[in-house]
């Protein structure tokens, strides 16, 4: 695959990923705001995240179609400037290539994107899910993504399914929470 021509702009090789140019430039300017000390963790991170957990999410979404560069950049731009409305996407996202030219699990991205947003913003996520496996895998990304960007604090909550006594002492949480705080849906 010749992955210099294969959205317009090519991608920009990254760490063992290859990222689609326009999303690439998103990431290093708007979201990290030109720290390429950052963004060289950031990237690194993606990186350890689809090696560590690209091959379950590829299981658990074989049936889930491929995203488009465009809309994968549409869908980070749009979580960057309206923090409450983050979605973390089901499928594979051809704005990153893995280091065999393979569309990565989408919600890695999405996951890491999160935990940058919720971190600059010191907000408290809530992510609800639809099954139990689900949510522990999700917790583990999360807190996976946290320790290899250094972030001292968890940002994100897992909300399990079903489970009223747990969201009630979660919202208990959120409210004893002191800055600002957003709801996250899946699905």
């Amino acid at each position: 695959m010749n992955t210099t021509q294969q959205s317009g702009q090519g991608y920009q090789h990254k760490d063992n990923l290859f990222i689609d140019a326009p999303l690439a430039t998103f990431i290093e300017q708007k979201l990290l705001g030109n720290n390429t000390a950052d963004a060289a963790q950031f990237f690194e991170a993606l990186s350890v995240l689809v090696e560590e957990f690209g091959g379950t999410y590829r299981k658990l979404n074989q049936s889930c179609q491929e995203m488009a560069c465009e809309i994968h950049l549409k869908q980070c731009q749009a979580s960057a400037d309206k923090p409450s409305t983050i979605n973390i996407s089901h499928g594979s996202s051809k704005a990153i290539l893995d280091e065999y030219s393979c569309a990565i699990p989408s919600c890695l991205l999405d996951v890491l994107t999160t935990t940058v947003i919720a971190n600059k913003q010191d907000m408290m996520l809530s992510l609800s899910t639809t099954n139990q496996s689900e949510a522990e895998l999700m917790e583990a990304v999360f807190a996976r993504a946290h320790c290899l960007m250094g972030f001292d604090s968890q940002h994100i909550e897992v909300i399990r399914p079903v489970d009223n006594v747990a969201c009630i002492a979660q919202a208990r949480k959120r409210a004893e929470y002191h800055d600002s705080q957003a709801m996250v849906s899946h699905g």
